[in-house]
């Protein structure tokens, strides 16, 4: 009796496939890069953090498919030093910007006050003009004439409640016939003359 050989089966071991590089991975590095350059100081650096930790997340379950364990490792140190460094620049540039943030709201207040006197002013003559020369004795003789009661009152004034100005009678052009409360602005005060223009007077200093 012939024995007969078993065939022999060949097995093909199955395609190699080269790991993938993870995606999130290298968002995370752009975005951690972006960040550091102040391109995207705060998103970027938070979507940073969040996409290396997702991304070493994948890497460390892939089994080895899945590779960039470098960049998401990047990406979350270059994110973490963005956020730190915007969270300490952030209180260094509000301190730095608040000065000039609250003089331009002076400037701004001391412009409007300056328009409020010359309105005032201008009430102040047509009074006269109709009064044969007579002067308002205070600014309810003016209300008639001024279009609206904002005008009575300084934007700085603390004191919204009641009007900012004071009334002089005035005849000559160097009269000042309006003057506010010195207190209303830091660094001085506006004046209305009787020919209708207005100045500013610095406040004197040591007074």
């Amino acid at each position: 009796m012939n024995e007969q050989t078993p065939p022999v089966l060949s097995v093909n071991p199955p395609p190699f496939t080269p790991p993938k590089m993870s995606g999130l991975a290298i968002a995370s590095l752009v975005l951690g890069i972006l960040g550091v350059t102040c391109i995207l100081p705060i998103i970027g650096s938070i979507l940073a953090i969040i996409f290396g930790i997702v991304a070493l997340n994948q890497i460390s379950k892939s089994g080895g498919q899945i590779t960039g364990q470098g960049q998401a490792v990047a990406g979350l140190i270059t994110g973490g030093i963005s956020l730190v460094m915007t969270m300490v620049m952030i209180p260094i540039m509000v301190a730095m910007l608040l000065p000039a943030l609250s003089q331009a709201r002076g400037n701004a207040q001391r412009a409007t006050c300056m328009n409020n006197e010359k309105q005032i002013a201008l009430a102040y003559l047509m009074y006269t003009q109709e009064h044969n020369g007579k002067c308002p004795q205070n600014l309810d003789d003016l209300r008639k004439y001024a279009g609206t009661d904002k005008i009575f009152r300084c934007p700085a004034a603390c004191d919204q409640s009641k009007p900012s100005y004071q009334l002089f009678c005035g005849t000559n052009a160097t009269d000042v016939i309006i003057r506010e409360d010195p207190a209303d602005h830091r660094d001085g005060g506006n004046v209305a003359y009787a020919d209708g223009h207005v100045a500013w007077f610095p406040a004197q200093r040591g007074h």
